[in-house]
């Protein structure tokens, strides 16, 4: 018995021990779990206050956005103001631009049209004003001519003079009247505002191919007329034989009648109203010059020829030239067939017996200046539409 109450003591005693062991580590494990929540508490303390900051700085910095925001918002308010100045600015621009004249419009000057604001001359009445220059500088010279024949004992009778004195006589009244003239009308055309070029030279224009077909045509074209011609009165105009005689006719009337009728009347009309009104009416110009029906007639279709011959070269040169010889000829049929101090006829229909041979010669001459008169014309046209648009040219 005693034995079995010594074990159950052992038994009890080593249970007690068991329970002890058992106790101890649990405490152990305490302090470990709780370090563990304290840990936790102290970063979750962290968080919160880190998150706590993180509000706060929202909180701070949401006016700061706000600030941007409206800055922004006011960028974008001026750069839209900026924009819509220059849009207005450029809009002005643009209506200023459409309500500008522009080139090539209806109310820009077209070639040939007078300048606004621009010299007038010449007028119609311009023209009657420097023809009646050249008339009332022939009268004058005319009438001191009387006076010098009666102060040098001739009385005023020329027909008692020989053929060489009346051709000194007159190629120095002729080269008096004219200067007179050309000076004259210079000057009233200075004082009626008349400006630019007047006289244009140039060695282009002496083509001996366009002089001799000019030639010819002047030749052509008076045949053509004679029909005509010999239905008109004519003067008789004594101009002498002689050196005297061919100087005035060969050499001083084709320079001052081509300067002033090619030079100065031409070249005005062109600058104010173009080739073909230039064309046409300085050719009658030339012919009312002569004065004589039958010269008035043959002189105007004559300056056709030379006025279209000076448009074409732009040169004076090849018209006084053409001059020149017409005067030639005209003075060599004069000495053949022509007896001094009788009105012998020297048109072509007069000289030619052979009427079958002159209806040849008539027949080949309306034929050519057909021709070239359509030519001329044609050219003219030309001529005219390359003032109008020089860009094109």
């Amino acid at each position: 018995m005693d034995q079995m109450e010594n074990v159950m003591q052992e038994m009890n005693e080593h249970k007690q021990q068991g329970e002890s062991r058992t106790e101890t580590p649990g405490r152990a494990a305490g302090p470990g779990v709780g370090a563990a929540e304290t840990g936790g508490a102290a970063n979750t303390g962290k968080a919160a206050e880190t998150a706590g900051a993180a509000e706060t700085a929202g909180a701070a910095g949401a006016p700061e956005r706000e600030s941007i925001g409206a800055a922004e918002s006011a960028g974008r308010a001026e750069a839209a103001g900026r924009a819509e100045a220059a849009g207005a600015t450029d809009a002005g621009r643009a209506s200023e631009t459409a309500g500008a004249p522009q080139a090539g419009s209806g109310n820009a000057p077209q070639a040939g049209a007078p300048k606004p604001g621009g010299s007038r001359f010449p007028t119609f009445g311009d023209l009657l004003a420097m023809l009646g220059i050249a008339f009332v500088a022939q009268i004058l010279v005319g009438v001191l001519g009387r006076f010098v024949l009666v102060a040098m004992g001739y009385g005023g009778d020329a027909s008692t003079l020989t053929q060489d004195v009346v051709g000194k006589i007159m190629a120095v009244l002729y080269f008096v009247s004219m200067s007179v003239t050309l000076g004259g009308v210079l000057y009233y055309r200075h004082v009626r505002g008349g400006r630019g070029r007047w006289a244009r030279f140039s060695i282009r224009g002496l083509n001996p191919a366009l002089l001799l077909w000019a030639f010819v045509l002047i030749f052509a074209v008076g045949v053509v007329l004679e029909p005509l011609l010999r239905l008109l009165p004519e003067v008789s105009l004594e101009v002498g034989r002689g050196l005297w005689t061919m100087v005035s006719l060969i050499v001083l009337a084709p320079v001052f009648e081509e300067l002033l009728c090619r030079g100065v009347v031409l070249g005005s009309l062109r600058e104010r109203y173009g080739v073909t009104v230039a064309w046409l009416v300085s050719s009658l110009f030339f012919g009312v010059l002569h004065l004589q029906p039958v010269q008035v007639v043959s002189a105007t279709v004559v300056g056709l020829v030379l006025g279209y011959v000076c448009l074409a070269t732009d040169s004076l040169w090849p018209s006084m030239l053409l001059h020149a010889l017409n005067n030639a000829a005209a003075y060599l049929l004069m000495i053949l067939f022509v007896t001094p101090g009788e009105n012998t006829s020297t048109l072509l229909i007069d000289l030619v017996e052979n009427h079958t041979l002159y209806g040849v010669i008539y027949g080949a001459a309306v034929i050519l200046s057909a021709l070239s008169g359509w030519m001329m014309v044609r050219t003219l046209r030309r001529m005219k539409e390359a003032e109008k648009n020089p860009a094109e040219v």
